[in-house]
């Protein structure tokens, strides 16, 4: 029996999710995973302007964006919050595809 493009997919998520490829270890909701998290911001989210932020923002946020693998998390509701490595977070968006799941989170700092 050959192998289907989504068993070749499944496969490359194993090195995506390797820690010594990509991930790191982190805490989700008290859970010890394999994560691949990014630091971002409103303008690579959104794709706004410094200008358009700072005119546009009162309160700081930092953004993250986590990826898990599905088969270890669930999608979590958007404005759900979920803490991360100690920190609580709101989800403000969320989806999965091909055994990738991908949250943004923000939370609000001073």
């Amino acid at each position: 029996m050959s192998k289907t493009f989504k068993d070749f997919i499944m496969e490359d998520l194993d090195v995506f999710f390797n820690v010594d490829e990509m991930a790191d270890e982190h805490e989700l909701e008290g859970q010890t995973l394999d994560l691949v998290v990014v630091d971002s911001s409103l303008e690579d989210l959104k794709g706004l302007g410094r200008e358009q932020l700072d005119a546009t923002q009162e309160v700081y946020k930092v953004f993250k964006t986590v990826y898990v693998k599905s088969s270890d998390f669930y999608v979590p509701k958007i404005d759900s919050e979920l803490v991360l490595d100690g920190q609580r977070y709101y989800v403000e968006e969320s989806g999965e595809e091909m055994g990738v799941i991908r949250i943004v989170l923000s939370a609000n700092e001073s």
